[in-house]
């Protein structure tokens, strides 16, 4: 009997109901775009994305909620993927709005370990999936030898799927590797969705001196990094 073996899997995490306060965020969005109309562009096509929040700039205002769910996730999140004697660090934090046409490019978070989006305000209807892909030059090894009649797209499994999709809901929590590629794709909805993106980075606790002093009592210990 053949026996098939998944080699070196994907994580990704979904935590639905994350259970943070709405309302003092949206009044928190509104106050921002009307701050900043413009906004800036990085990967959307359209829509409004905010400047980036720093990790100690989210303790001064309404975003320390759902910043503190975050790492608080984030935290469970990296003990699973088997991360020992570290601490992590919300890099950044920024707020998203899409509308009818509006969509983000492919794109990953490099300089992040762990990326992720909290959907705070998600129309009931086709506000834009976000699409997690495989990276092309693993589709291109696989699918050299043929061409599209040499594959069945329409038997999605584990084996084959090169994107897997996800659809928004009201008040959950992303969480996936910031090397996965991913995009959004065009809302069509006249509601506006309001997300939360952030990126986190990881650092050890376990360091050793480098030169530690002959004799020195400390020389092995692990320096705890605070």
């Amino acid at each position: 009997m053949m026996k098939t073996t998944l080699l070196f899997p994907t994580p990704l995490w979904e935590i639905p109901k994350v259970g943070v306060e709405k309302q003092p965020l949206l009044d928190f969005v509104k106050y921002v775009r009307e701050e900043d109309p413009n906004g800036r562009v990085s990967s959307n096509e359209g829509g409004w994305q905010s400047w980036d929040f720093e990790e100690q700039v989210c303790d001064t205002n309404p975003l320390k909620d759902i910043k503190d769910a975050i790492l608080r996730h984030a935290y469970a999140v990296c003990d699973e993927w088997a991360f020992k004697d570290y601490i992590l660090k919300m890099t950044n934090l920024w707020i998203n709005v899409n509308k009818r046409g509006d969509n983000n490019v492919v794109h990953t978070h490099p300089g992040a370990v762990l990326s992720g989006a909290y959907y705070l305000d998600v129309p009931d209807c086709c506000s834009g999936n976000i699409t997690f892909m495989n990276t092309f030059d693993k589709i291109h090894m696989k699918e050299a030898w043929g061409c599209n009649a040499n594959f069945n797209r329409a038997h999605h499994n584990e084996y084959n799927d090169d994107e897997y999709d996800v659809y928004p809901q009201d008040d959950t929590l992303l969480f996936f590797p910031a090397y996965l590629m991913h995009r959004v794709h065009k809302s069509s909805s006249d509601e506006e969705r309001i997300s939360i993106s952030f990126n986190i980075s990881a650092y050890s606790r376990h360091y050793y001196g480098i030169y530690p002093s002959e004799g020195n009592s400390t020389k092995n210990v692990p320096i705890q990094v605070k």
